[in-house]
C-alpha cells in the first residue's frame, strides 16, 4: 500500500471515530434530558395530582373565557348603558299628536334623492301604517326602521355595519353607520340640516333615544317626520327650539 493510500486510511480511520464520538456524546445528552424531563414530570405530578391540574386547567380556561367576554361585549355594553341613558327621561318625552298636515316643503331646489326622501315621508304619513312595515315584521322600537326603510325606497339605502342590511334598527348603530361613512354632522359643528337629513338624539328630553327625518329648516326650528312617535308616525315642529340631547346629523349627500 502506498503511503497516499495509507494516509487516506488513516483519515478515514479518524473521522469514523470522530463520528462515534459525536453520536455517543448526543445520544448521552438525549438521555441526560429524557432523564431530567421524567424527574420534572414525576415532580410535577406529585406537586399538582391530576384532580388538582383538572382543577387548574378549568380555572384558567374560564379566566380565558371571562377575559374573552368582557372583550367581546364591550361594545353590547356600551349598547347596553346607552338604552338605559336614553331611558332617564321617558316620563317626560313629549306626547304631543305633532302636526295634523304635512308641511309643504320646497323640493324644487332639492336632489332627486332628498326629494324622493320628501315624498315617501309624506305617503307614509298619510297611510299610518304599523310599524312592523318597517322593522320586517319585528316588533320593536321602530324609529330607526322607519328612516332605514325610508332610505332603502328612495334609493338610498343604509347598510348595518354589522349585519350588511339595509335596515339599521337602533340609534346607537345609526350614528355609527353615519360616522364610518363620513356623513355624520355634530350638532354643534354648525351645520344646518335640510330636508331630507335624519337627526339622531340620545336621553333627549323631548324624544329620549330617538331619530327622526328633517323636512324644513326655518331659522333654527326644525319641522321633521319620525317613526314610532306616539307608536305612530309624526310630523313634530320644535317650536320651543329644545335639541337638548342632539347628537348631530347623518346627511345625504
Amino acid at each position: 500500500m502506498s503511503a497516499r493510500h495509507s494516509a487516506i486510511s488513516l483519515l478515514w480511520c479518524a473521522a469514523i471515530q470522530q463520528n462515534k464520538s459525536s453520536l455517543t456524546a448526543r445520544t448521552a445528552t438525549t438521555q441526560q434530558a429524557s432523564h431530567h424531563h421524567a424527574v420534572y414530570t414525576i415532580h410535577m405530578r406529585r406537586l399538582f395530582p391530576l384532580s388538582h391540574r383538572a382543577t387548574i386547567i378549568t380555572i384558567c380556561l374560564a379566566i380565558f373565557l371571562v377575559i374573552g367576554g368582557i372583550v367581546g361585549t364591550a361594545i353590547g355594553w356600551r349598547k347596553i348603558l346607552y338604552k338605559l341613558q336614553g331611558t332617564s327621561h321617558v316620563a317626560t318625552l313629549d306626547r304631543s299628536p305633532g302636526l295634523a298636515q304635512f308641511p309643504e316643503v320646497n323640493t324644487q331646489a332639492l336632489s332627486p334623492t332628498r326629494r324622493k326622501i320628501v315624498q315617501l315621508a309624506q305617503a307614509e304619513f298619510a297611510a299610518q301604517p304599523a310599524g312592523t312595515k318597517y322593522s320586517q315584521g319585528a316588533h320593536e322600537a321602530w324609529c330607526a326602521d322607519f328612516v332605514s326603510w325610508t332610505m332603502q325606497q328612495a334609493g338610498a339605502p343604509l347598510k348595518n355595519p354589522h349585519t350588511g342590511s339595509w335596515r339599521i334598527p337602533g340609534t346607537f348603530t345609526l350614528r355609527e353607520y353615519y360616522e364610518s361613512a363620513g356623513r355624520f354632522k355634530p350638532a354643534d359643528s354648525g351645520y344646518q340640516p335640510r330636508p331630507g337629513d335624519v337627526a339622531i338624539y340620545r336621553a333627549s328630553p323631548v324624544f329620549g333615544d330617538h331619530t327622526h327625518i328633517v323636512l324644513r329648516n326655518d331659522d333654527g326650528m326644525l319641522t321633521t317626520v319620525g317613526g314610532n312617535e306616539n307608536n305612530k308616525i309624526r310630523v313634530f315642529a320644535n317650536q320651543q327650539r329644545n335639541y337638548t340631547g342632539l347628537l348631530g346629523y347623518g346627511v345625504i349627500e
